[in-house]
């Protein structure tokens, strides 16, 4: 049985391996709604041989985030046009001060209740995960470090943008996967 929260959409955030893809599983299977990842976006374009596939596969493994212009596009598009009726769980999206800005603008504009979790785990977790996980060159050690740069120039700065609205709930991603979940509960079934 689905559960009901009175939020539309859920933000999970976090640095790489912080648990946002399992959490969202979780999410998703006890609230219903649709998954929305800009990684397994990016991840597809990386499988398309055009200009815009090879670019952005360049990008992914560089560990580069999608440019403002395409997160924000396909961010939009699953509001606004393709599920903007469902509960939408987004796994690290508007990871860019200017798309957490326009995010936060579409759900004011729409009335559009969201919450924000951010899986907060420290840097050395992350490469222990990422050595652990070897899903792909993101998982790479040089590929990491950029990442963990990339979420520090940009991703602090969108979090600060959700902080500033009181929308984000920060947790400890090195609890166990079960209490994690638990502290996501109590916030939706508030």
């Amino acid at each position: 049985m689905e559960q009901k929260t009175k939020y539309e959409s859920i933000v999970l955030m976090g640095k790489i391996t912080c648990g946002k893809g399992t959490q969202t599983a979780v999410i998703k299977e006890q609230f219903g709604g649709t998954m929305f990842s800009i990684g397994d976006k990016m991840r597809e374009l990386t499988q398309m041989d055009t200009p815009l596939g090879r670019k952005v596969k360049n990008a992914y493994e560089e560990g580069l985030l999608a440019p403002n212009w395409l997160a924000s596009y396909w961010m939009m598009h699953a509001l606004l046009h393709r599920h903007g009726d469902d509960l939408l769980i987004f796994e690290a999206v508007a990871r860019k001060p200017d798309e957490a800005e326009i995010f936060n603008e579409i759900h004011e504009w729409t009335d559009r209740p969201y919450i924000v979790f951010n899986l907060d785990v420290p840097d050395e977790v992350v490469f222990e995960r990422s050595a652990a996980r070897n899903r792909d060159t993101v998982d790479e050690h040089k590929t990491v470090e950029k990442r963990l740069e990339e979420f520090n120039e940009f991703t602090t700065q969108s979090l600060e943008v959700f902080r500033n609205t009181g929308k984000v709930v920060d947790i400890d991603g090195t609890l166990p996967i079960e209490e994690v979940t638990q502290i996501i509960f109590s916030h939706l079934n508030a």
